[in-house]
C-alpha cells in the first residue's frame, strides 16, 4: 500500500502497530525498514511531495496542528505573535519523553474524549503544540512570564457556566471565549486563580455532583455514573476513586 502527498500542517505520527515502511519527501529517505512500536515522527509544512510505501499493515496515531493553534500557543509562551508563517522542523524521528507520554495520552482516548470530552482534549492538544514549539522555536523566553489571577467576576462567570452545564461536553473554546482571553491564557489565569486546571475542576465539580446523587438511594452507581456524564460505570468509579480516595459503592456504603 502507498500513499503520495503534500501538506502545509505540522503534525505528530506516533506508531501503534510494528510495521515495515518506506517514507520519503522528494528525493530524501526519512525511513526505509522497520519502524517499531512507540516511535515518534514530527513532519513540518512541505511542498515537496511526501510519499509512503507500507509493505505491511500500519497501524498509527495521528495529530495535526493548525497554524492558529501554533499561532495562539506561540503568542502565550513568547509574548508577542510569530512574524511571518511556523514552520518548525522538517521530517524526523524524535525521542522525547513529554511528546511520547502525551501522544500516547492522546491515542488511548476514546472517540468521546473519555471522561471529561473534549476539554481533556484540548488541553492535551494545547500542552502538545506548546511543547513543540519550545522545543523548535527559534526565539525562546528568557523569564517565565507571571500570570495574573483571573479576576473574580470572571471566575464567577466561569464557574456559573460549568454549574449550568456540567452534565454536557464542554469545550476549553467555550470557557475561554466566555472571559474573552485565548485557551492557554485563560487555563493558566483559571489555574492561578484556583490552584487547578479546568479539566482538574471539571472532574471535582462532577465528583462532588455524583456525591449528592448516590446519597439518594433510588439511583444505582450506574445511573449516577450516567447522569454526571461518564460513558460507564468503570470510568465513573475510576474517577471517583482519584478523587475520593475509595469507590463509589464503598463510598455510598459508609455515609
Amino acid at each position: 500500500m502507498s500513499s503520495d502527498e503534500a501538506s502545509d500542517a505540522h503534525f505528530i505520527t506516533y506508531s501503534l502497530k510494528q510495521a515495515d515502511v518506506r517514507f520519503s519527501i522528494g528525493h530524501r529517505a526519512v525511513t526505509d525498514g522497520i519502524v517499531k512500536t512507540g516511535r515518534v515522527l514530527l513532519q513540518g509544512p512541505t511542498s515537496i511531495r511526501r510519499q509512503s510505501i507500507y509493505h505491511e499493515s500500519f497501524d498509527f496515531f495521528r495529530v495535526y496542528f493548525s497554524q492558529d493553534i501554533l499561532n495562539e500557543c506561540f503568542e502565550t509562551i513568547f509574548g508577542k505573535p510569530p512574524v511571518s508563517t511556523l514552520a518548525l522542523f522538517e521530517a524526523h524521528f524524535v525521542e522525547d519523553r513529554i511528546l511520547d507520554n502525551l501522544t500516547q495520552v492522546l491515542a488511548s482516548v476514546e472517540e468521546d474524549g473519555g471522561i471529561l470530552g473534549p476539554c481533556f482534549v484540548d488541553s492535551v492538544g494545547l500542552a502538545l503544540a506548546s511543547h513543540l514549539l519550545r522545543l523548535y522555536a527559534f526565539r525562546r523566553p528568557r523569564i517565565k512570564p507571571k500570570v495574573s489571577p483571573l479576576p473574580a467576576w470572571k471566575l464567577r462567570r466561569v464557574r456559573d457556566f460549568i454549574e449550568e452545564n456540567l452534565f454536557h461536553p464542554i469545550y476549553l473554546s467555550e470557557l475561554s471565549e466566555i472571559v474573552g482571553l485565548s485557551r492557554m491564557h485563560f487555563a493558566a489565569q483559571f489555574r492561578a486563580a484556583t490552584g487547578q486546571t479546568p479539566y482538574a475542576y471539571l472532574l471535582q465539580r462532577k465528583i462532588e455532583r455524583a456525591q449528592t446523587l448516590l446519597r439518594d438511594q433510588t439511583f444505582s452507581v450506574s445511573d449516577v455514573a450516567s447522569i454526571v456524564g461518564f460513558k460507564n460505570k468503570a470510568h465513573f468509579s475510576t474517577a471517583f476513586r482519584r478523587i475520593v480516595g475509595e469507590p463509589p459503592s464503598r463510598w455510598r456504603s459508609n455515609i
